[in-house]
């Protein structure tokens, strides 16, 4: 039987988006909180139980990153991002005020499901999700339970050059050839050659890394830029000096270096 879908999504480590086909274009669906395009992956939970998703979530792991650094002491966080680059791993997200850990494809659904709200009128039930084209099967296998979590009867998933290559113009129809795409991600990287013949578009080999992308630019700011104007302002040898306090401060300032990145990006 076929399956009609409608909708495609972009699950991304720091951003997520979810578009649908009209007329042969992919138009993005926008946030029902601030209408921007795209949508913080994050997550985050209060002490009253209360669940955020995208930019309240954004807020919320700002805030408790400052009060933490603040407060020169590590706490058992409860709010999330990158769990992108933890899918089909063990690993969990532990979270004091629900008394629970959340595994990371628990985390990707509630995002999936943000999303979801953003179509007004429909229950979404079939959906395309774009992967990294470096995924192993344990990550493909988790993305899949994530959007079943979140609601969707149907996923198929397509791997993120050849939704690159789709959105910037390659046509499958028009062009024949080979095309090197280069995907870099909020938290991944992907070089691909593609190929285009008779229609059809496929990746013939690729090469990249599921640890490297945009956040990775924003520790490098905090890093190498952040750290030593303050320095040049503050007594800070104490606080680098002890390793605790020294990611405390990395983590209160990442949200700044993001923020930095995106202003010097829209002039």
């Amino acid at each position: 039987m076929r399956q009609k879908i409608d909708f495609g999504i972009d699950v991304g480590t720091t951003n997520s988006a979810i578009a649908y086909m009209q007329d042969g274009e992919a138009l993005i669906i926008k946030a029902d909180d601030n209408q921007m395009d795209t949508t913080p992956s994050r997550v985050a939970y209060n002490k009253n139980k209360t669940l955020f998703v995208g930019i309240s979530a954004k807020h919320v792991l700002e805030k408790e990153a400052t009060s933490a650094f603040n407060n020169r002491k590590e706490i058992t966080p409860n709010s999330y991002q990158e769990f992108k680059r933890t899918m089909g791993t063990d690993y969990q997200y532990q979270s004091s005020y629900m008394g629970r850990a959340y595994t990371s494809e628990e985390l990707s659904a509630e995002v999936l499901k943000k999303l979801k709200g953003y179509v007004l009128g429909e229950d979404v039930k079939a959906a395309v999700i774009t992967v990294p084209a470096m995924f192993k099967q344990s990550q493909l296998d988790a993305t899949q339970r994530a959007a079943k979590l979140a609601g969707f009867n149907y996923c198929e998933l397509l791997q993120e050059p050849i939704a690159a290559s789709i959105a910037y113009g390659i046509k499958a129809n028009q062009t024949t050839g080979y095309w090197l795409v280069f995907d870099f991600g909020g938290g991944t990287f992907d070089a691909a050659l593609m190929h285009v013949e008779e229609g059809m578009m496929k990746v013939v080999d690729t090469a990249g890394d599921n640890h490297l992308g945009g956040k990775d630019i924003d520790n490098a700011i905090v890093d190498k830029m952040l750290i030593p104007a303050l320095q040049k302002q503050c007594s800070l040898d104490a606080t680098l000096a002890n390793d605790t306090f020294r990611r405390l401060l990395q983590n209160a300032l990442k949200g700044t270096a993001e923020n930095l990145k995106i202003n010097l990006s829209s002039r």
